[in-house]
């Protein structure tokens, strides 16, 4: 049963991950900025994860990038972008939804043990 929730929480987190993300961009981080953030939360997250996830979505436009090259050692800042504003107010919605909706189901599932 171990492997089976340990799936199910990976999956589930890698969306939360995704919107956690999104709203951490509303103002430019650099990725080890972003890691530290979600580890200081339960949504932990390996530096190994995050970059493949930031070109993914810098490549579907949600997200912007530039790099800073003033200091020692170059970084790369990230921010959403408009688009990415309006995927992110969709997949808040949608995941809002989806907890609403589980939590009926508790409830109706607990009242039936009444």
């Amino acid at each position: 049963m171990s492997r089976i929730s340990k799936r199910f929480e990976t999956e589930m987190r890698r969306g939360a991950i995704q919107i956690a993300v999104m709203c951490l961009l509303e103002k430019e981080r650099y990725g080890y900025d972003i890691t530290k953030s979600l580890k200081n939360s339960e949504l932990k997250i390996e530096e190994g994860t995050l970059y493949p996830l930031l070109k993914r979505l810098e490549n579907e436009k949600l997200l912007s990038s530039r790099w800073d090259t003033a200091d020692s050692r170059p970084r790369k800042y990230y921010q959403i972008t408009e688009y990415g504003r309006e995927v992110r107010k969709n997949w808040l919605e949608f995941f809002k939804s989806i907890n609403t909706n589980v939590e009926q189901f508790e409830i109706n599932m607990d009242s039936k043990g009444d």
